[in-house]
């Protein structure tokens, strides 16, 4: 059941990044909610489920953007493990741990993403930074709010 639960986040953070996150957009930056969904998903599951929805996750959005096939699938499960592996041997209950692996793990994917696309990696520093700032941001807030939840009404 846990996995119908995590394919549909995954799934609504897909649909959300593609369609409404341009409203979130400070000049040029936007923040990767795809990233915030698979790092929620890969820290309650462990490395192999994380891979491997980051693999599902990478591969639908090289579908939908298909410029650079499969350089998103490569970043996203190589992230979900990275992210699964956490979970069995590292403490990552905090708010602050949890935003600052998201912050690197935005830099590693676009770093990923730049490399293998043969982009301008040094004229995109400022962008990838600002991504990365913008995502733990983001992330902070998600995870405060379901703190909050958790507390306001117990399961």
């Amino acid at each position: 059941m846990s996995v119908v639960r995590h394919i549909f986040l995954l799934a609504l953070a897909f649909i959300l990044q593609t369609t409404w996150v341009d409203a979130l957009k400070i000049g040029s930056i936007k923040p990767d909610l795809l990233i915030v969904a698979l790092s929620f998903v890969a820290l309650r599951s462990g490395p192999v489920v994380g891979a491997y929805m980051g693999l599902g996750l990478g591969f639908f959005q090289d579908i939908y953007m298909y410029a650079d096939l499969g350089v998103n699938a490569l970043a996203k499960s190589l992230i979900g493990a990275g992210f699964g592996y956490s979970h069995t041997h590292m403490v990552a209950d905090s708010i602050q741990v949890q935003a600052a692996l998201i912050f690197g793990a935005v830099i590693f994917h676009d770093l990923i993403y730049y490399v293998f696309t043969s982009a301008d990696v040094p004229f995109e520093i400022v962008q990838i930074l600002g991504r990365a700032v913008y995502t733990g941001l983001v992330s902070a807030v998600f995870l405060t709010s379901l703190i909050i939840k958790r507390s306001l009404f117990p399961a």
